[in-house]
């Protein structure tokens, strides 16, 4: 009765992906109207905008989903796929908790991450970076490794957002594995894939932690290429671009290849 009912699930999970798929429209993709609201498409791809203002966005905790007291904003869209996914994942694992500890970030929170890293007064594996890797360009792969720079980020669209830990560790025994299986199993039926595997040629170390809602995530990807990947950093300007600018592009295409 277990499997069935899980198969089951598993069925309208694939009817609802399907019906996303066919929205998603890849070649002819939706009015911009629908993709980016109000908000230039640049500025919204670069993350130039306020998630809280923008009618696409929801606050997650007002659809149950956990935030451990967060205020997290996604894609209504997303939001919504996630709902189903977590109430399926609970079903099988009833006493796993599963939370978001991360959702949209803008322009501004990521150059806040990034300074901080860049100027030393957000310590990196326990070390100030202006310190002990004085060299611009290698400071930059340094940050590179785990955080994007401003305007680079798929937090920045809505449609991507962290579990529980932020810590690859946790995810390879206990309640983690479960979730992380289950997640790799099941995730793609709801729209989700996981960006940061293990095994690519290069761009950001792997994140099992970090998950993407496809059906938008890929147009959006698409857009940054056309859109923003020749002008980058363009009038948005932070701390130690002129030694990165150059691999923006690498980072934010080297994915895992479901997630494109």
């Amino acid at each position: 009765m277990v499997r069935s009912g899980r198969r089951r699930r598993l069925l309208v999970a694939h009817l609802f992906l399907a019906v996303l798929v066919l929205l998603d429209c890849d070649e002819n993709h939706s009015e911009p109207d629908q993709l980016y609201g109000p908000t230039p498409i640049s500025d919204y791809l670069l993350g130039d905008f306020e998630p809280a203002r923008h009618p696409s966005f929801v606050n997650v905790s007002e659809l149950g989903i956990r935030t451990m007291g967060r205020t997290i904003y996604l894609r209504a869209e997303a939001a919504e796929a996630l709902t189903r996914l977590i109430a399926a994942f609970h079903s099988d694992h009833p006493d796993v908790d599963l939370w978001l500890v991360s959702g949209t970030r803008n322009f501004a929170a990521q150059q806040s991450i990034w300074d901080g890293k860049w100027s030393g007064q957000r310590p990196v594996e326990g070390q100030r970076l202006n310190q002990s890797v004085p060299d611009p360009r290698q400071r930059a792969l340094k940050i590179l490794e785990y955080s994007s720079m401003p305007g680079t980020s798929r937090h920045h669209w809505g449609t991507d957002f962290d579990i529980n830990l932020l810590q690859n560790d946790y995810y390879r025994r206990g309640p983690g594995l479960e979730i992380y299986e289950w997640l790799v199993e099941n995730a793609p039926a709801f729209g989700f894939c996981q960006p940061y595997t293990s095994g690519r040629s290069g761009g950001y170390q792997e994140e099992r932690w970090h998950w993407s809602f496809l059906p938008l995530s890929r147009i959006y990807l698409q857009d940054w290429n056309d859109r923003v990947a020749a002008d980058y950093p363009g009038r948005h300007r932070f701390a130690g671009v002129d030694a990165a600018a150059d691999l923006a592009p690498v980072y934010v295409n080297t994915i895992n290849s479901d997630c494109q």
